[in-house]
Parts: C-alpha cells; sequence; structure tokens
C-alpha cells in the first residue's frame, strides 16, 4: 500500500497489464509513468526515478478479525460477481511455475514458491543505539533489556554484502525474509535487523501478519504468544498485535511502532531485493 501524493501533487493509478520482472506494471493516469508495485518505484516515464511512500499495513487478515478490531470500518463495494469467490490463480499457485517470462531463477537458499514475509527497516546513519542494542554505526545502546537476535543465512557468492539502500532522509535500508514455515509452532519472532529490535507475528489459520518495532520507552522488550493475536511482554503487558495497542500491564494505552510489510513468494522477493537476508532461528 502506498500513498498517492508525490511531490505535493496527487496522483491516480491504474493497471497496465505489462510485467516487470515477472510482477504488475501500475501506471499514473497524469503522466502515463510506469511504476512498480513491489517497489513503489517508477521505472519508466516522466517520473522514472521517483518513488511513492509506503503505508504500513496488515498484508492480509480474516474479515471477522478485522472487524472485531476496527468496527467502524467502511467496505468498499464492488458488486456481486462470481470471480469475486473464485481465484484464478489457485493453479498457478499450486504449480512450481515462477512468473510467466520463463526466466530461472538461481537464489537457491529457498525454493522459488516458498512463501516469505518480506521486510523493509530503514536505520538512520549515526543512530544512537536504544537500550540493550548498538546504534547504526556501531554505538553502544545505553544498558536495558537485550532483545533475541534471529540467525541469519550466509548470502551466496555474488551477494556477499548486505542491501544498503542510502537515501538522504533515511540512512539505510536492510531486507529480510522471514519464511513461513517458521511460524508453525509460534505465531511470535523476536528477532533485530542492523540493531533495530522487531517483532514479526504470522497466523497460521487466519494468515494475519504484523511486523513491529519491539521498543517501548527507548527499551527493546521480547515478546511471547498468548492466544491469538493477543502478545505479552517481558513486563507483564499484554497487546493486540492486530492494532499494536497495549491492552493491559505497565504500558497500557501505548501502540507499538508497525512496519511496511509484505506476504510474497522468494522467487519475487529475492528477485528485487537479491541481497536480503534471511531468517533462521
Amino acid at each position: 500500500m502506498y500513498s498517492r501524493e508525490l511531490d505535493g501533487k496527487t496522483y491516480t493509478f491504474g493497471v497496465s497489464g505489462k510485467l516487470w520482472r515477472d510482477a504488475l506494471l501500475m501506471y499514473d493516469h497524469q503522466t502515463r509513468s510506469l511504476w512498480s508495485h513491489i517497489t513503489g518505484e517508477a521505472i519508466q516515464g516522466q517520473l522514472k526515478g521517483k518513488k511513492l511512500k509506503p503505508l504500513t499495513s496488515i498484508p492480509q487478515i480474516a474479515w471477522k478479525t478485522w472487524r472485531k478490531n476496527y468496527p467502524q470500518t467502511k467496505v468498499l463495494s464492488v458488486g456481486k460477481r462470481e470471480s469475486i469467490t473464485r481465484d484464478n490463480y489457485a493453479d498457478y499457485h499450486k504449480s512450481q511455475r515462477a512468473g510467466v517470462s520463463g526466466t530461472r531463477y538461481t537464489d537457491k537458499r529457498l525454493s522459488n514458491k516458498s512463501l516469505v514475509i518480506g521486510v523493509q527497516v530503514q536505520v538512520k546513519d549515526g543512530a544512537d543505539g536504544i537500550d540493550g542494542h548498538d546504534g547504526a554505526d556501531g554505538q553502544d545502546g545505553a544498558d536495558g533489556q537485550d532483545g533475541a537476535d534471529g540467525g541469519v543465512v550466509e548470502l551466496g557468492s555474488s551477494q556477499r554484502n548486505p542491501t544498503q539502500k542510502q537515501s538522504q532522509d533515511t540512512g539505510s535500508t536492510f531486507y529480510r525474509a522471514y519464511p513461513l514455515t517458521q511460524f508453525t509452532k509460534n505465531a511470535i519472532i523476536n528477532d533485530s535487523v542492523k540493531g533495530v529490535p522487531l517483532l514479526i507475528y504470522h497466523d497460521k489459520e487466519s494468515f494475519a501478519t504484523a511486523v513491529f518495532k519491539r521498543i517501548v520507552d527507548n527499551k527493546a522488550v521480547v515478546f511471547t504468544s498468548v492466544v491469538g493475536y493477543i502478545a505479552q511482554d517481558n513486563t507483564g503487558t499484554e497487546w493486540n498485535l492486530i492494532t499494536g495497542i497495549a491492552t493491559s500491564g505497565k504500558y497500557k494505552g501505548q501502540r507499538l511502532e508497525r512496519l511496511s510489510a509484505v506476504n510474497i513468494y522468494w522467487f519475487a522477493w529475492a528477485r528485487f531485493y537479491p541481497d536480503t537476508t534471511i531468517y533462521r532461528p
């Protein structure tokens, strides 16, 4: 999900019918520039090189769960059509085909059709470390609760350097993929990417996914699953992981910062972000 506002103007978008790297391209009605729906960047046209601002959202969630947490939600009505309830790509999802171009993908760290949660983490250059964690440039964080770091799979010989997309405004952006197979026994992963403590939540039944910074009052907290989308941190505070709000305990009423995430096939994520790391416990 992206904001349609760019440099003070609001754009409207449509589906171009074209693919780039086996992924859909959008176009804007105002300049007819082509945009990647995965990166949000214009790859052709007058606005080439511009990038839309990603809006944090839950990639997928059961309607009953969403409605329970956001009862005032308005629903976009698209009419009653058979195609709404039928998955036209069911055969593709069941197959081993990776896109339509016939391209052979060579990143064998995971199988092409493995489902992963793709996460982007922005780290400001020279940022001070939060309690219990190193800063972006290696500065020590203050004493505090240590977070649980996840392991990282070694990159291939042609991918030794971690992805670092430089930006004057944001510093560096790092990418990590979380295979959905890591959530078969537990719905929660506590991880850290370049000193940024993360909470990754995925419910295998509803497919609800959410990613947050697990930072409260400048301290890294550690989460465990309680039931459903309710989690408890190491202070005994309980949190709703759909809304990101603490419902009881020391931090009641506070909200975790949500990060942009996407449920996606490995081959698609790796093709756009080849230097991504992969979470391993």
